[in-house]
């Protein structure tokens, strides 16, 4: 799959439908990935970001938005580890998968604020978060759309402020590539699969002065490298 390939516009809203209707369907690929989005696949999917509290010295004054946040299953997770002084949001395309999110949460007083929303026009002020999270979304996204989205992540959030973004990535060996692609592609049309690098020049192509590779070990379910990166406000930003 070329990295740098460009669809037109309205390709992202026709693929937000096409994963609303997966994640609304009773098909096996679709009860999958419900699963997967759940406790125990995240766990096998994201273990590294279980240890983000130590790897990036948080506590509990995280201002947290997870965008692409599925069932909810990592801001649950922070929110508990950190004990939160502000409930996070997590933002969604899919108002199926919110539902489920919103069913998953056992404290409900407590509960995590839920947004069905682009990521490319968050629906949140300037300087809102410290800490945003995106995973899993990219994917679906063109490189303008990429762009796009990390425009708007720069401007939620506030100085000094952290963003880590992570992905499936390629191998660099095409025919795999091809493959893990299909593999991938159930439900909804081929993802595309960039590379840390690509990701980075991205969000330095939109703002953004300091990035780094996250340096996130690959995918044990299922087993696909993972691209990450590190990416944030300097405290002297506006």
């Amino acid at each position: 799959m070329n990295e740098h390939d460009h669809s037109g516009p309205g390709e992202q809203a026709q693929r937000a439908a096409e994963y609303e209707r997966w994640l609304s369907a009773a098909s096996l690929s679709a009860r999958g990935i419900r699963w997967w989005m759940g406790p125990l696949g995240q766990w096998f999917a994201n273990a590294p970001l279980y240890r983000l509290k130590a790897n990036l010295k948080l506590d509990q004054t995280v201002r947290l938005l997870d965008i692409g946040v599925g069932r909810g299953t990592v801001m649950r997770m922070l929110d508990d580890t950190l004990e939160c002084d502000r409930a996070p949001v997590g933002l969604d395309a899919s108002r199926a998968i919110l539902r489920q999110a919103a069913a998953d949460e056992d404290n409900p007083q407590r509960g995590a604020g839920l947004v069905q929303g682009s990521a490319t026009a968050l629906p949140f002020a300037n300087d809102t978060f410290n800490l945003v999270l995106c995973g899993h979304l990219v994917k679906h996204l063109d490189d303008d759309d990429v762009r796009a989205l990390f425009i708007e992540v720069r401007r939620v959030l506030e100085p000094g402020g952290l963003a880590l973004v992570w992905e499936f990535g390629p191998t660099g060996y095409r025919p795999l590539d091809a493959w893990n692609a299909r593999t991938l592609a159930t439900g909804v049309r081929r993802p595309r699969l960039r590379s840390t690098k690509t990701l980075r020049r991205l969000a330095e192509e939109s703002g953004f002065t300091f990035t780094r590779d996250a340096d996130l070990r690959p995918f044990l379910l299922p087993p696909i490298p993972r691209a990450s990166i590190l990416i944030g406000k300097r405290p002297d930003e506006g």
